[in-house]
């Protein structure tokens, strides 16, 4: 079940998995300087940094991120060919999934961005130059942007192949909803 356009789905994990990266590289750096001089994060990520340092607290604090993220996207591209597997009523479902997916990805990468520009506002009115930071979360924006159109486009793709045919031989565009 899993083999269902497995190419297809790994290949929306691995850019998903890229866009999240590209984000968190920015975020990363804003926070770093915020930290170096002396303005303290609030909620989960203050407590590991107190509680670890600021270098190590600050790791976790992004390692155990992106773990729910990864985990997030790895059950909703599981479910595309759980979805396809079904007899009756396919399309609708595997059509839901891929919308599931790319709700989901837009809105953890729309809110890493705010984040992110939210830790610049900070060092702005700081007074730390945040021209090269600004730059830097242009630049790694705008490549994950392009990851997310890419996933946008594989699963179109991946569910043009499914329409087309199921493994099985059988043709699915006679199939009455």
């Amino acid at each position: 079940m899993l083999r269902v356009n497995a190419r297809e789905h790994l290949a929306i994990y691995g850019l998903a998995t890229l866009a999240n990266f590209l984000l968190s590289i920015p975020q990363s750096l804003a926070v770093r300087t915020a930290l170096e001089l002396g303005i303290n994060p609030n909620g989960t990520t203050a407590s590991l940094i107190t509680q670890y340092g600021s270098s190590t607290g600050l790791f976790l604090d992004f390692l155990r991120s992106g773990l729910v993220f990864q985990g997030v996207m790895a059950v909703l591209v599981i479910g595309l060919p759980w979805s396809a597997s079904s007899r009756r009523g396919w399309r609708w479902q595997y059509v839901l999934t891929g919308v599931f997916i790319s709700t989901y990805l837009a809105y953890h990468l729309g809110g890493k961005f705010l984040n992110a520009l939210g830790w610049i506002g900070v060092l702005e009115t700081s007074g730390v130059n945040v021209s090269g930071v600004y730059g830097d979360l242009f630049w790694f924006g705008l490549g994950t942007t392009i990851c997310y159109l890419l996933v946008i486009l594989v699963l179109r793709r991946s569910y043009g192949k499914l329409a087309l045919g199921r493994p099985d031989g059988t043709r699915l565009t006679t199939e009455i909803l």
